[in-house]
């Protein structure tokens, strides 16, 4: 931890502001190790770790905490997805006093200076709300999985900037950004107390883009941070525990809950040519490969999509 006479990044005369990341953990002891160890490097001192464990039934808890004694733990006693389970973490940071909220996915390995970079940015502008950096596929580790955001009021789904292009660390400046993926953000504390918690009704998939939607509408920047790198084991965690059928249930029907959230009436025509699309181009990849569960499962997503009730945002 860093005293109060020390300076913030890129400012003087300012103490480094407190930062609380977020981790969520179902039965995955090795790779949120791997994750826990790579912020142990980390050359940004005030820091905590909060630990969310979602109901995980293969005593993974209890061996990260006791591998990794500074960590706080929190267990809750079922899987209260990554919106529910992240939102325990939050509140319980908030109620704590924080700067700062780096929601971090599991199967991430984060460089030594990635939250430094993170906060030398977020601290050089008061509009400046939330934050990525750099995100590498974890293999092979030059691959970049995410280079940005963009997302279109009546795209169906947001883009990943850069996604598999190949470089070598390039650290170009930070920049603006409309969309701002939930695997590692960086936001401040501000922002949540204006804008609110994630969705819960979500539980997995595109709340993050609901996130940023939100956090924009309220004045807010979102910005890409190149300086900041981490590397993604993409989705270990979805795919083990929860299967690609499930995944593709929450994603269709997410897509749709945000979009009724959000959308303004003129863009829905645009909106369900773009979710029409996607839906043609899905469905023949499935029946191409005789992927039936994962077929049914899409369309159980758009049924739930159109018909449940939104239900107002969680609060604090």
């Amino acid at each position: 931890m860093r005293n109060a006479n020390d300076t913030a990044p890129g400012a003087t005369e300012t103490a480094w502001p407190k930062v609380s990341v977020i981790i969520l953990n179902w039965n995955s002891y090795e790779v949120t190790k791997d994750c826990l160890a790579s912020l142990e490097k980390s050359d940004y001192t005030n820091f905590e770790i909060v630990l969310v464990d979602n109901g995980s039934k293969d005593g993974s808890a209890d061996k990260l905490a006791a591998e990794f004694p500074p960590v706080r733990v929190i267990r809750n006693e079922t899987n209260l997805g990554f919106t529910g389970g992240n939102n325990v973490g939050i509140r319980d940071a908030l109620k704590r006093g924080t700067d700062y909220l780096l929601l971090l996915n599991n199967d991430t390995v984060v460089a030594p200076d990635c939250l430094t970079e993170l906060i030398r940015v977020a601290e050089s502008e008061a509009k400046i709300g939330i934050l990525n950096p750099k995100i590498y596929f974890f293999e092979p580790p030059d691959l970049i999985w995410y280079g940005g955001g963009k997302h279109k009021t009546w795209w169906s789904f947001p883009k990943h900037l850069e996604y598999r292009k190949r470089d070598q660390n390039e650290k170009g400046p930070a920049n603006e950004v409309s969309f701002i993926t939930g695997c590692a953000f960086l936001i401040k504390n501000e922002v949540v107390s204006r804008i609110g918690l994630l969705d819960e009704q979500l539980f997995l998939g595109v709340e993050d883009l609901d996130l940023s939607i939100r956090a924009m509408r309220a004045g807010y920047k979102a910005i890409y941070v190149p300086a900041a790198v981490i590397w993604h084991k993409v989705s270990v965690d979805t795919e083990k525990n929860l299967g690609l059928p499930m995944r593709d249930f929450y994603y269709t029907r997410n897509s749709i809950l945000v979009a009724r959230k959000n959308l303004p009436a003129r863009y829905w025509p645009l909106y369900l040519a773009s979710i029409a699309r996607y839906l043609a181009y899905a469905t023949a990849v499935h029946v191409l490969k005789a992927e039936m569960p994962r077929l049914k499962a899409l369309y159980k997503g758009v049924w739930s999509g159109c018909s449940t009730t939104i239900l107002p945002p969680a609060v604090k």
